[in-house]
């Protein structure tokens, strides 16, 4: 699917600046900007370095000043936004953008009657950036053409602003002719220039009061100082490009082309991930490439290698971009689309023990926070999605071999403390249900919080908690059953039954044909229409009748479902919000109350091809649910998806413009359930034979 916009959208300064690009490099860092070029979040820069990998991110090199000089003309290529002025105003002199070969931004500009290309390239494993110009068109008179670019550094926490007394104390380290040194003692990284420049003139000085309109939006501060060390002077004839490299280390320009060379390879070779599949479905393509930038290394061992199916360190998934770091329960949800759909087996391995070597009392983590070196344990469905994620890796992989031996005793770990009770009033009722929650915490996924008020607190037993705790205990019956262990596979069986047994009593409301939310403490059913009960059809384990899913899928179809996924809140419910804008209370209030979710679109597809027999006709109606998203793919966050929407028409995209978990679910059911290219389920194949006992030792991830 190719991303192209001409001079229309490019000089409409409105429409260009909505229009966010993003570029990944593997280990949490990016680079973000929008087509008009102008950053409108105080998360865009051009290089913004992961400091820990994935998280502790900071924005080094913010942006650039640049201009062409053809005669006494000046054309200006830059934008800026400030308070009353838009200034320069390079994007009027814009005649198109894309997103070119290497996956970064291209841009074209009209220099009176010369045109000059603008592209980016961030270098995949590396906190690199390349920015190149190349004289397109030269003028028709011959005239020389000149152009001038200024480094703009910022030097922050991606989430901060800088203005006056917070403004790090950037010094040119150290200067050569084709390269610059620059540091700041509040940065934790240095940053290497080199380029190609006929002439550098120092200049170092501060511009103050850029804004952001999208954070002024969503209440936050909105100016920002920028630090400049001078200016950078070539000259641009046809067929030689000119730039300069910006890194964490020193890398000659002279490597500029080997390196754009080996991102066009990458990103090539993310294009033929579903080659086999087809050479033409452009929609699978596109989310094959989308799905490629959640996945990052955790730590700094190592590099990250340049083919994008390999991996030899610790994986994770970075939830979303630009500000979110790698969530557990994002992860889980989002590992089947984001890398066994892909075929990326060994990073799926990777991720799976990643998280399972972070285990504590049967808990994963719920985050790995930016400033912070100890993840967050508040959740009760990371470790539930993590062991359907494991089920799904043996049904894509066939390697159960890591289920049996390594994850073996995290999996059992994982249903025997929520039976017998671990953290966060985690622990299985004499029913067989697991009941969740504290004061002040917010365990399942709607975790929205006002200060100590918890928006969707959900306390007792959340139906697709206990959906998830069915589903593995099946799982792990078979699986004990396969490893000998049958002690542990007939208690599992026997709770398994028990919650069977329950399940369909304490959630099914008659009176609106599908599932209470919630049970509370008291045993109250919350009555309220939410999307989570589709994972009690979705999942290859239910403990419904046919006739309860069917219902269940009507129910949410005829109140939740639209073209951008499904709403958290059926509209005219107590506390329905059908618009997700303004500062962060007003937002966290929509949040879960109404707010769409592209990623709930997986699930609702799941189980309404279930519920429908499988069938084509079900299948291309699943592929109508799926088409606005293609449309999508060129709006907000350029070939990705956004993390929620409006919940009322246009249903308007918000939060971050690129979510892990909103690519991964379109993917894997436009995948399995719309092209039915899934493999069997293991309970669905022929019995695997004898057992072999656990081993301690971790796997070795392929290379």
């Amino acid at each position: 699917m190719t991303i192209h916009f001409d001079s229309n959208v490019c000089r409409n300064f409105d429409a260009a600046s909505a229009l966010e690009w993003y570029a990944t490099n593997g280990m949490g860092g990016y680079a973000g900007g929008t087509v008009a070029g102008v950053n409108t979040r105080k998360y865009h820069g051009y290089l913004v370095v992961a400091a820990h990998p994935p998280v502790q991110r900071f924005v080094v090199l913010s942006r650039v000043e640049d201009r062409a000089i053809v005669g006494n003309a000046v054309t200006d290529l830059s934008s800026n936004e400030f308070v009353d002025i838009i200034h320069p105003q390079g994007y009027r002199n814009l005649l198109s953008f894309e997103i070119g070969d290497t996956g970064g931004p291209v841009w074209r500009y009209q220099v009176g009657d010369a045109v000059i290309e603008k592209s980016l390239v961030l270098v995949h494993g590396q906190d690199t950036a390349i920015v190149k110009y190349e004289l397109i068109t030269p003028p028709k008179n011959n005239a020389a053409v000149r152009l001038q670019v200024q480094p703009m550094l910022a030097g922050r926490d991606f989430h901060a602003t800088i203005q006056l007394y917070h403004r790090p104390w950037w010094t040119l380290n150290a200067e050569t002719p084709d390269c610059l040194t620059l540091k700041a003692p509040e940065c934790p990284v240095a940053l290497s220039l080199s380029h190609n420049a006929e002439k550098f003139s120092t200049n170092a000085c501060w511009w103050y009061n850029f804004t952001f309109r999208v954070e002024r939006t969503r209440g936050y501060p909105d100016r920002e100082d920028l630090w400049t060390p001078g200016v950078l002077e070539f000259s641009l004839t046809p067929g030689k490009p000119v730039g300069f490299i910006a890194s964490t280390k020193p890398i000659a320009w002279s490597k500029h082309e080997e390196l754009t060379a080996q991102a066009r390879a990458r990103y090539a070779q993310l294009k033929n991930t579903f080659a086999e599949i087809t050479q033409r479905d452009e929609l699978l393509t596109s989310l094959g490439i989308a799905a490629d930038q959640f996945v990052v290394q955790r730590g700094t061992a190592g590099g990250v290698g340049g083919s994008p199916g390999t991996s030899n360190r610790p994986m994770s998934v970075i939830a979303g971009y630009p500000w979110f770091e790698d969530w557990g329960r994002d992860t889980f949800i989002s590992l089947c689309g984001l890398t066994l759909v892909t075929g990326r087996f060994d990073i799926a391995r990777s991720i799976l023990v990643t998280f399972a070597d972070h285990m504590k009392d049967g808990l994963l983590p719920n985050r790995f926070p930016d400033k912070a070196y100890k993840p967050d344990y508040n959740t009760v469905d990371a470790a539930m999605w993590f062991v359907h994620a494991a089920y799904q890796y043996w049904r894509y992989s066939g390697d159960v071999k890591l289920l049996r031996e390594y994850l073996y005793r995290p999996l059992c770990q994982i249903i025997e403390k929520y039976a017998s009770g671990t953290d966060f009033g985690i622990k299985m009722d004499a029913d067989g249900l697991i009941r969740a929650g504290s004061h002040g915490h917010q365990l399942t996924w709607m975790d929205a919080k006002v200060g100590d008020w918890v928006v969707t607190p959900r306390h007792g037993k959340p139906v697709e908690i206990n959906a998830l705790w069915y589903n593995n205990l099946r799982i792990m019956t078979n699986l004990a059953r396969l490893n000998g262990d049958n002690a542990r596979a007939e208690k599992f069986a026997g709770i398994a039954q028990q919650v069977a047994n329950s399940f369909p009593l304490k959630f099914f409301n008659e009176q609106t044909s599908c599932l209470f939310d919630y049970i509370d403490d008291n045993g109250r059913g919350d009555g309220a229409v939410r999307p989570n009960q589709l994972v009690a059809v979705a999942l290859p384990f239910s403990p419904l009748s046919a006739a309860m899913r069917q219902k269940i899928v009507e129910a949410c179809q005829r109140q939740l479902l639209t073209p951008m996924g499904l709403r958290t809140l059926a509209p005219g419910s107590m506390g329905y919000h059908g618009r997700c804008a303004g500062d962060q209370r007003a937002r966290d209030m929509a949040y879960h109350q109404g707010t769409v979710w592209p990623w709930l679109i997986g699930p609702f597809i799941s189980a309404y091809v279930k519920v429908n027999g499988n069938t084509i006709e079900a299948r291309k109606k699943a592929r109508e649910f799926i088409t606005p998203f293609e449309d999508h793919l060129q709006h907000a966050g350029l070939g990705s998806i956004s993390e929620i929407a409006d919940g009322e028409p246009p249903h308007t995209p918000r939060g971050t413009p690129a979510q892990a978990w909103s690519v991964a679910e379109v993917l894997r059911v436009y995948y399995e359930d719309v092209l039915n290219l899934a493999p069997l389920w293991p309970h669905e194949q022929p019995t695997t034979t004898a057992a072999t006992p656990p081993s301690q030792s971790p796997p070795k991830v392929a290379v």
